[in-house]
């Protein structure tokens, strides 16, 4: 993990840009695999390497390096903040998100404090508390609109369509999605800081699906139709590397499927949201199944369905993803 080397170096007595490169490409690497496996694969690795790294602090170096690596601790720190709360250990969730949030306002980085109120806000949601989650949006938008990044603040708008989508205020988050769709376009070639690049345009379609997939179970079925095209095309055309993501969308994808009657194309989704988080290491794979396993058993006079209630209670009662 560190460069090759049996054991990590000595910190040095004085730090430059190079040693701040060394902690920014480790938390790159360890946060592409976060995406791809869940926090379960790099969160050790992440915490190691805040206990190496950290201590650079403490050393001479000059303004601006200085500044740069309260900025990378700052990240690696939200690293672990999530890949903690992928795991369901929400009080080294928010201890890491705390200390991030310490460094990045030292540091005067206000996209990165953006970004992290996006995540606590994402905890709360994941956890059904939609007020609170809307809270941490609308608390970073101003925040985000202040760093100059439009791709920034179309994260917390269509997060906080996510969020209305839930308290079934339809208008709103029907409303906030299209701000978020507005300020994507409008960022354009903006060069994005590596804790926003996943944020791409296949992000933004899937989270329009599980807003319509959230307003379909708290507003209108219809939206249940709409839901499903916007999934199906993030799921086309998702990067590589996005496995827990792709997921998270299929198994939308299966609620649409359910809500408008379809209880094969049901299935299928679902098997796949199954399939795909075989390998990844993450607790919120399985929550994010426990109302779609719910939904299925609802369902009556379908083996598809039926078959698929099975299936989500021996996937969601395994121990995988706490691994």
């Amino acid at each position: 993990m560190f460069g090759g080397e049996s054991n990590p170096p000595a910190f040095p007595g004085r730090v430059d840009t190079a040693d701040v490169v060394h902690v920014e490409t480790l938390t790159g690497a360890l946060r592409t695999l976060d995406h791809e496996y869940g926090g379960g694969s790099c969160r050790e690795a992440a915490i190691a390497l805040l206990d190496w790294a950290t201590p650079m602090m403490s050393a001479d170096a000059a303004g601006q390096v200085r500044d740069r690596l309260s900025v990378a601790i700052a990240d690696l720190h939200n690293l672990a903040g999530w890949a903690s709360f992928d795991l369901g250990l929400l009080e080294s969730a928010h201890a890491h998100f705390g200390r991030a949030m310490e460094l990045a306002k030292k540091a005067g980085n206000s996209a990165l404090e953006a970004d992290i109120l996006y995540r606590m806000g994402r905890v709360h949601l994941h956890y059904d508390l939609a007020e609170d989650a809307l809270a941490s949006f609308q608390r970073g938008l101003p925040i985000a609109q202040a760093s100059g990044s439009l791709l920034a603040v179309s994260i917390l708008h269509a997060n906080e369509a996510w969020a209305f989508a839930k308290m079934g205020a339809e208008r709103q988050a029907l409303r906030q999605f299209a701000r978020a769709q507005e300020e994507f376009w409008n960022a354009g070639d903006e060069e994005a800081p590596p804790w926003a690049r996943f944020f791409d345009e296949a992000d933004l379609v899937s989270i329009g699906g599980i807003v319509h997939t959230e307003l379909a179970r708290t507003c209108d079925v219809k939206y249940a139709r709409s839901a499903i095209p916007l999934l199906t095309k993030a799921i086309s055309t998702a990067g590589a590397n996005s496995s827990r993501s792709q997921s998270f969308r299929y198994a939308a994808l299966s609620m649409s499927h359910l809500l408008t009657n379809d209880a094969e194309a049901a299935h299928d989704a679902g098997t796949s949201a199954i399939t795909l988080s075989g390998p990844i290491r993450s607790v919120r794979t399985r929550d994010r199944m426990r109302p779609l396993k719910a939904e299925a058993e609802r369902f009556t006079g379908s083996r598809a369905a039926g078959e698929l209630a099975e299936r989500l209670a021996q996937f969601v009662g395994s121990a995988r993803g706490a691994a």
